[in-house]
């Protein structure tokens, strides 16, 4: 199950990189995370249940420097959240002290002969204790090593524990925290917590001669509740991908720059693209979806045929994944829906006015940002229920 389990959370977490890396570039953290603590999830599987003299030989030590890094890639993804920055500079590289000095304490293991890392794995399988005796293979000192990055990880995630702490109670009232995304990083945190104690406890229970064999060690209680806790992980972010979003926090004097007195919305298209506003949201990105719609309805940048996401961001000069955040938590509908909602109203307003005799129906479509003929026609009707000449008929009788 712990191999199954690590393996699919790799997977997803490489398509979580990829497509939301451009989103909340502090994903890129969190990602790492989920990578190392998957790595973790192998290497005991290999080191305690699997009998495959390659895969332990393979999978043994020679990642041991990177699980160093747990720790560090949990306190800059919370801290980059809250922040809702992303950055990396010399006074980040000191997180990485830690795994630099196991890298160089197992550095002459890398040079150790396959066959003679083959006796070790072979040796492991047959009676886990040997490694407590271990010092011929130059391998670090695994007093050291082996409980070292546990506690660094469990320093780490009580001290980011209480950087949420002191942030939510600073925030307490402040309308603009967005609470799920907080409850998302209290979460990651308590099961990275959970994570370390249970493993360090079985640490202790090995070193203290309570549990020897491999039988022994896997049918520890603490297995079965890293894992459930670790599980738990992917499941939240497949049941809401919002909260790697990160956490917007918008500078109100963009929004005063861009927004509108008057409601465009209400005024030039249809109820049925109107959204309501979430009033769970903060109040920031509230105004940031209200400035959104009355750009789109003013500015009109729809009528390009290449308008896309990354555009509005652009033109708004507001960071993409605010954009995201208030489509998919306030607004509650996709851009390229919204998008085309409005090509199709303003191919209405033309429509009605009688542009249809001036331009033709290509210049219809190609006025309103429709890229084909296909497009508008099939678009149009998807929207309205019926063709524009349709449309134009109906309306020219009434």
């Amino acid at each position: 199950m712990i191999l199954f389990l690590s393996i699919f959370t790799l997977i997803l977490t490489c398509i979580l990189t990829v497509y939301n890396y451009q989103i909340n570039k502090n994903i890129i953290y969190l990602s790492g995370l989920l990578t190392l603590l998957s790595l973790s999830g192998i290497l005991h599987y290999f080191i305690i249940l699997s009998n495959s003299e390659t895969g332990v030989a393979f999978f043994y030590t020679h990642f041991m420097p990177l699980l160093y890094l747990q720790g560090p890639l949990l306190y800059l993804y919370i801290t980059g959240t809250l922040r809702d920055e992303f950055k990396f500079n010399w006074k980040n590289a000191l997180h990485f002290i830690p795994s630099l000095l196991a890298f160089i304490s197992i550095f002459k293991y890398y040079f150790v002969p396959w066959s003679e890392k083959l006796k070790l794995a072979k040796a492991i399988i047959a009676s886990p204790d040997i490694l407590l005796s271990i010092d011929k293979y130059n391998i670090g000192n695994h007093f050291i090593n082996l409980p070292a990055r546990t506690i660094l990880l469990l320093v780490y995630s009580l001290a980011t524990f209480f950087i949420l702490i002191r942030y939510s109670l600073r925030n307490k009232f402040n309308p603009s925290l967005s609470t799920k995304i907080i409850k998302w990083l209290y979460f990651i945190n308590i099961v990275v917590i959970i994570c370390a104690v249970s493993y360090l406890w079985l640490i202790f229970e090995f070193f203290t001669n309570n549990v020897q064999t491999r039988q022994e060690i896997s049918k520890e209680i603490t297995n079965y509740i890293t894992a459930f806790s670790y599980a738990l992980i992917p499941i939240v972010m497949l049941i809401f991908p919002e909260v790697l979003y990160g956490i917007p926090i918008v500078n109100r004097k963009k929004i005063a720059l861009f927004n509108s007195e008057n409601n465009y919305l209400t005024k030039r298209i249809n109820k049925s693209i109107e959204k309501p506003i979430n009033k769970e949201e903060n109040q920031e990105m509230n105004e940031l979806a209200n400035l959104i719609q009355n750009y789109l309805l003013t500015e009109k940048p729809f009528v390009d045929s290449k308008f896309s996401l990354d555009d509005l961001a652009k033109q708004l000069d507001v960071p993409k994944h605010h954009i995201y955040y208030c489509f998919n938590s306030i607004l509650n509908t996709k851009f390229t829906t919204l998008r085309s909602q409005l090509r199709v109203e303003y191919a209405k307003e033309l429509l009605i006015s009688g542009q249809l005799e001036q331009l033709s129906m290509e210049g219809i479509w190609s006025k309103t940002g429709f890229s084909s003929r296909t497009n508008f026609f099939v678009t149009f009707k998807e929207i309205t229920g019926m063709t524009p000449l349709e449309f134009v008929q109906i309306n020219a009788n009434n």
